[in-house]
């Protein structure tokens, strides 16, 4: 056996490469959209289509404009009002939407992912429409209710006008704020 000598153990270095992981993007669009409709009750006073026309009439007064479809609708604030053509309900209708982005390392991970956010995202929009809906129900509310009190108005004073000579009217406010109308009528 024979011993080497002069030889030293050396370290060698290596480098180890891994390639990079290829990501795979995917986005999709999502929304989500609520509505509330809220019944319009026209009293009698004079025939519905007059009580119709005169409500129509007050609302476009108000800054609703007149649909394709014969609706009446306005924009308050990030929701849409609409009077239905035949005058009996008003629908109020939010909507959100937004483009959401996922990853993975492979198609159906990316997939995964995007479906997750799909789904966060739905609950996030669904909850944005809703409030902003509850935030303008009190506006178109109160929209519609002041158009309604002129169309009575209106239509008290027709009626009173074909049931005779009318020879005083007074309009004032009551204690609570409320319109009161006093039309003397003579009768023949």
């Amino acid at each position: 056996m024979t011993a080497l000598s002069g030889v030293t153990a050396m370290s060698r270095g290596y480098r180890v490469r891994y390639p990079a992981p290829v990501w795979h993007n995917v986005s999709a669009h999502v929304e989500s959209a609520d509505n509330c409709a809220m019944d319009v009750a026209l009293l009698d006073i004079l025939p519905e289509p007059d009580m119709l026309a005169l409500l129509r009439t007050h609302l476009q007064a108000d800054g609703w404009q007149p649909t394709l479809g014969g609706a009446l609708s306005k924009q308050f604030g990030d929701v849409t009002a609409e009077l239905t053509p035949d005058g009996k309900s008003v629908t109020i209708k939010a909507s959100a939407k937004r483009e959401v982005v996922a990853r993975g390392t492979d198609s159906t991970k990316a997939n995964e992912a995007l479906d997750q956010v799909k789904a966060k995202a739905e609950r996030e929009l669904a909850g944005r429409a809703g409030k902003a809906i509850a935030a303008a129900e009190g506006d178109v509310r109160a929209s519609v209710q002041a158009a309604l009190q002129k169309v009575y108005v209106e239509a008290l004073k027709r009626k009173a006008a074909s049931l005779g000579e009318i020879e005083g009217m007074q309009e004032s406010r009551g204690a609570d704020g409320e319109l009161e109308l006093t039309i003397k009528v003579r009768v023949p």
